[in-house]
């Protein structure tokens, strides 16, 4: 059996697993995200085309991740991890909502807050969950998931700082 065979089939045992909210999710965003980099061929913006690529990669993110490490990801999380690359890449920059819409990296910003913090619950939900010899409080657990968020996003900014500094751009 070849990789994309085993590929399908994991796809296949996921969605059996999954609710089909997130599924549905999945499969809307994929199906928007390949429109729009057909549409940025057609027109001849490469790089457009190529941010739509990387978009549909980091969609399969959670799924490797859940593979990987052998854990199951909230789907509430999965979802909003999708539609937080759809709104960044594909509306953000492509459609260019950054210059559009009035405050919509401070929208992201803030959604990516929740969304660290929602990844750094998981994890050490996670962690408590399966191994035996911890017990964390959930007061801890949101304490946790708090630092994680504001470590995550002092992190994003010096990323984000550094690049705009190397590649002269805003």
């Amino acid at each position: 059996m070849g990789k994309i065979e085993k590929f399908h089939d994991e796809l296949r045992r996921i969605g059996k697993e999954s609710k089909r909210s997130s599924i549905a999710v999945y499969f809307t965003l994929r199906f928007l995200v390949i429109i729009c980099m057909v549409l940025e061929f057609l027109r001849g913006d490469i790089n457009n085309a190529m941010l739509c690529l990387l978009s549909l990669a980091l969609f399969l993110m959670p799924f490797f991740i859940e593979k990987k490490f052998q854990i199951q990801l909230p789907n509430a999380l999965e979802i909003i991890i999708m539609l937080f690359i759809f709104s960044a890449e594909i509306l953000g920059e492509i459609n260019n909502f950054y210059g559009i819409i009035p405050y919509w990296d401070t929208i992201l910003h803030t959604i990516n807050g929740f969304l660290a913090s929602g990844v750094g619950f998981a994890l050490f939900d996670l962690l408590n969950k399966n191994v035996k010899s911890v017990n964390l409080s959930p007061a801890f657990l949101a304490i946790v998931a708090f630092c994680f968020s504001m470590t995550i996003g002092v992190l994003w900014e010096f990323f984000e700082y550094s690049a705009d500094i190397y590649f002269r751009t805003d």
